[in-house]
């Protein structure tokens, strides 16, 4: 009869952590999908004047509960990675592997979200407002945050690109893979 191999505490920290907040995703994204099914669809402004930078962001609410039906679903995904994990399943850890790659180039990809951000608030703004020496400081202290935006979501991205890559390769150690069926 051959001896199982020891199991790691890394591999059982990591996983009931993840079950822990996988669950509180799974609970908050249900809680979503039934908030965003009972609100009201609203028709869109007419796309002239500042409503028209709104219409950039209507497609969130058409689809809200398709959005938030998704978001379920990847907790789903994330809770069954986590439980695979935790379980010592090989399927689980290779799944927990490319949820960690794919967040890491999700936070990256929002990067490209901060710029039209910025731009739809400053176009709000009347164009009169923004050529008089007030509009010149507030459109300042607009770029000044967009520029400050960029750099602290660049930062956390990298961040936790580096958690994420940290953590994906010492799930392929060695001795983790050792664990798992």
């Amino acid at each position: 009869m051959s001896q199982p191999p020891p199991r790691t505490g890394f591999v059982t920290v990591t996983a009931m952590i993840s079950v822990v907040l996988a669950a509180i995703a799974v609970v908050t994204s249900a809680l979503l999908v039934m908030f965003a099914a009972a609100i009201p669809d609203i028709p869109a402004p007419p796309p002239t004047g500042p409503e028209a930078i709104l219409n950039r962001f209507m497609w969130i609410l058409d689809y809200r509960v398709a959005l938030t039906t998704a978001q379920l679903a990847l907790a789903l995904v994330f809770l069954a990675a986590s439980w695979g994990l935790l379980r010592r399943r090989e399927w689980g850890r290779w799944l927990f592997i490319g949820l960690l790659v794919l967040t890491a180039l999700g936070n990256f990809a929002g990067l490209v979200l901060v710029n039209p951000l910025f731009d739809g608030l400053i176009d709000m703004y009347p164009a009169q407002l923004l050529e008089s020496p007030d509009g010149a400081q507030l459109l300042a202290q607009m770029q000044f945050s967009k520029r400050i935006t960029f750099i602290t979501t660049a930062l956390g991205a990298v961040g936790l690109a580096a958690l994420h890559g940290w953590l994906a390769w010492k799930l392929c150690t060695p001795e983790v893979r050792a664990e798992f069926s």
